[in-house]
């Protein structure tokens, strides 16, 4: 049907049907090429008008986006442009579209900000969206063909930290790209509100438990392994592939993951130690895996290992950086090894191909890395991971007559 017949127009484009008999009864966002002169169809796979109306007019706020706008331009139509084009490449995608999810959330449940638009986004909104957040809330929200349920209790200050941060890259994206004419500024979570830094510290039981437990799942055993080796940063480590970044005739692995951006966060080229050259080599011919549901996971072998709430991933880099400034390591070679330090100029290119290049934190990480497989190999001894029926998994003693194996081993 002609654009000026058509139940519903949104700027250039309009709802149609194809004009070539293909899916008759599906409504098609139809727009004109001028380049190619010709009708373009792009099917919502929906045969209800009300739906196809919504979803034509969510393209047509899209496409708008990716150009220039004024400070009343809307906001998810944005943030969606920064998802597309930057977020859903980043190192850890997930978490930047529960940032986003969220706040669109909060934008269609506000009183005062349902169809925000940019310049909208003032201190006051994001002061209701902290006090939100940490405040028992749900909803509902439909992403990449799901919908996602959340029912919250109120999360901690850090966690609607990193919600703003991903906003403010997501507003910045588009401010630099010239397609809204500046950025809103977007607050930090006042001081109070956050908990003061993590100190908690696993000892080399703890440790030992963990990898004893992790032994169980051959992906994250590798994972372990190599944050314990190498203290690469926990993004870093789910997305390892060793085929490729791992270099045994060097001796080195290079802890940026491949084709990922570039950012502050430096992920280095570091020394292997020689008990993880068989795990990598093991792990290069395998492929690089996916842990299945990280998170739940990890909840489930902190569960297991009798650890705190507040032990994560990360805290093994942090308890192991801590072990090595105890046992005299250099500050600059841990520093070099967390990748807080970067090397500069010629140094940067030729200092980790030197034999002798952090060869103290090497020696260190390989004596902590015996003394956790040690410890877990003592664990293991004595303990079994088991499962009967639908109960939960459970630690039980070896010679317990109710244990059954749980998983391979």
């Amino acid at each position: 049907m002609p654009r000026n017949d058509s139940p519903c127009v949104f700027g250039d484009f309009w709802l149609d049907k194809r004009r070539d008999g293909r899916a008759p009864d599906t409504w098609q966002i139809t727009t004109y090429d001028v380049r190619r002169k010709q009708v373009v169809y792009r099917s919502t796979h929906s045969r209800s008008l009300e739906d196809a109306k919504g979803l034509l007019r969510a393209h047509e706020e899209a496409s708008r986006a990716t150009g220039k706008q004024s400070s009343a331009a809307l906001v998810v139509p944005n943030l969606m442009v920064y998802w597309n084009e930057h977020g859903r490449k980043a190192i850890n995608p997930n978490v930047i579209a529960g940032s986003l999810r969220t706040f669109i959330a909060f934008l269609d449940q506000d009183e005062v900000t349902a169809g925000a638009a940019i310049e909208d986004l003032n201190k006051a909104l994001f002061v209701r969206f902290v006090d939100w957040r940490m405040s028992p809330h749900s909803f509902e929200m439909p992403w990449g063909g799901k919908v996602y349920r959340v029912d919250s209790k109120g999360v901690k200050g850090e966690s609607v930290q990193r919600n703003l941060d991903d906003i403010r890259a997501a507003l910045n994206h588009q401010a630099d790209n010239n397609r809204i004419p500046y950025a809103p500024k977007v607050p930090a979570v006042k001081r109070e509100l956050r908990s003061p830094p993590r100190e908690r510290v696993l000892s080399i039981a703890e440790l030992g438990r963990i990898v004893g437990i992790a032994a169980y799942d051959m992906a994250m055993f590798r994972r372990v392994c190599l944050v314990l080796s190498t203290l690469v940063r926990p993004e870093a480590a789910l997305k390892m592939d060793p085929a490729r970044q791992y270099m045994p005739d060097m001796r080195l692995i290079d802890l940026h993951p491949v084709s990922a951006p570039r950012t502050k966060k430096h992920n280095p080229v570091v020394p292997v130690i020689e008990e993880m050259h068989p795990i990598l080599a093991a792990w290069a011919r395998d492929g690089a895996t996916p842990i299945d549901h990280s998170r739940t996971a990890w909840r489930t072998m902190r569960r297991l290992a009798g650890l705190s709430d507040d032990v994560h991933l990360k805290t093994i880099r942090h308890s192991v950086a801590t072990m090595m400034r105890g046992m005299g390591v250099p500050r600059d070679d841990i520093e070099s090894i967390l990748g807080h330090a970067i090397f500069r100029g010629s140094s940067g290119v030729y200092a980790k191909y030197d034999p002798t290049y952090l060869a103290s934190a090497k020696a260190a990480l390989s004596t902590i890395f015996q003394r956790v497989m040690a410890e877990a190999w003592s664990w293991s001894i004595g303990h079994i991971l088991s499962k009967v029926g639908n109960e939960p998994v459970k630690v039980l003693a070896r010679n317990d007559p109710n244990a059954k194996l749980y998983g391979p081993r």
